[in-house]
């Protein structure tokens, strides 16, 4: 890693960009780390987020961008780190992404949509998707598209008494517990503490998971299991997104209605997220969210059978560490894999990390198959 020139700070400009609800202000990454605030009558929560600038090669290969001294060793292309205090106790969350309105999704585009929900549920397990409901077809109120996970899709997480938590901006590779010291103990500790949530306790939650396939500054499907960088736009419509976890309360397993229903919902935070060179459509019509041409993805038929190898050999790499040149699985310590944080085809060595244009292809070592289901 190159050290930083002094002073960079005052001129970063980061293009990615979110908003909180009944907010003006557009947030961004700025030189000097800040964490973000926002409340309901729920939770009040503090937000940091971290962005590698894979915009620009050349700050990527200096270091010159926040949090470089976390990220640039790292195969991450960000990390959402959350600090939560319920002001009322909540019975089941789950933290995803959504969509504010629904979009029309079919052909190439609807084959790989499917492709990334299947490597995430090989990964975590327990989650919710749906492409949401056309309100054309739909008597009654509509589902959003969503896709959802349980808290332990979190690569790490503390519980701390109020005064005591840890500043999100600092160095946190020590504190709490993180699904790569072991799955198994991890998700058992995280079921505790669900079981156990309370308003005087304050809970830290940091996700990097499956950022190095999703690069937001510039809304693309990226890394080696796709043959091609594919703009979010071709699968979702236009920005923003939609970074959000709520209280799914009074639901059953007997209930014939298991939507996602924007009415069932009680928000702990929902974050507007999008980049500068796709500007965010926060209050146009239903019509404008719509996805230009979402079928023209420019992919072949071979690259789609490239994706479906890939997700079928998912098992045999999700022992890879988070490091950079560093892509020997850890054999025989399955138990150890971090689920969230696999790495497809990782390159031996990367000088400026993916330089902005994804990994190049490298044939991954053996590891060994784990039954991800089993450890769910």
């Amino acid at each position: 890693m190159k050290k930083p020139r002094d002073g960079w700070q005052a001129s970063y400009k980061d293009p990615m960009r979110w908003k909180f609800p009944q907010d003006n202000t557009d947030y961004s990454i700025s030189g000097t780390p800040r964490v973000d605030t926002t409340e309901n009558d729920l939770c009040s929560t503090k937000l940091l987020v971290m962005h590698c600038p894979t915009h620009d090669n050349r700050a990527m290969s200096s270091g010159e961008y926040p949090f470089s001294w976390h990220l640039q060793d790292k195969r991450r292309n960000w990390e959402i780190r959350l600090q939560l205090r319920f002001k009322k106790t909540p019975e089941r969350l789950f933290f995803g992404v959504e969509l504010g309105h629904y979009v029309p999704v079919s052909g190439t585009a609807r084959a790989v949509q499917k492709a990334l929900v299947s490597a995430c549920k090989k990964i975590v397990g327990d989650c919710y998707h749906s492409p949401g409901d056309d309100p054309s077809k739909t008597a009654g109120e509509s589902e959003t598209p969503s896709f959802v996970m349980p808290l332990w899709a979190f690569d790490q997480f503390m519980v701390s008494d109020p005064g005591s938590e840890p500043d999100l901006a600092s160095d946190l590779s020590r504190v709490g517990m993180k699904r790569a010291d072991g799955v198994k103990a991890y998700i058992g500790a995280m079921q505790q503490t669900i079981a156990k949530f309370s308003t005087d306790k304050v809970y830290t939650f940091c996700f990097w998971g499956i950022s190095q396939f999703l690069d937001v500054i510039r809304w693309e499907i990226c890394g080696s299991i796709f043959p091609i960088r594919i703009d979010f736009n071709k699968l979702c419509g236009k920005p923003p997104a939609y970074i959000t976890m709520y209280d799914l309360p009074g639901m059953s397993s007997g209930d014939k209605d298991k939507r996602h229903l924007t009415s069932r919902k009680r928000r702990v935070f929902h974050v507007a997220a999008w980049t500068g060179p796709r500007p965010a459509c926060l209050d146009g019509k239903v019509e404008d969210y719509v996805a230009e041409k979402p079928d023209d993805l420019e992919m072949q038929e071979e690259d789609l059978l490239q994706i479906t190898k890939s997700l079928e050999e998912l098992p045999d790499l999700i022992s890879m560490d988070d490091f950079l040149g560093s892509p020997t699985p850890v054999q025989g310590q399955a138990d150890n894999a971090n689920l969230l944080d696999f790495d497809f085809f990782a390159p031996s060595t990367a000088p400026a990390k993916q330089e902005a244009a994804g990994y190049q292809a490298q044939k991954p070592k053996e590891a060994a198959s784990v039954d991800l289901l089993g450890l769910m």
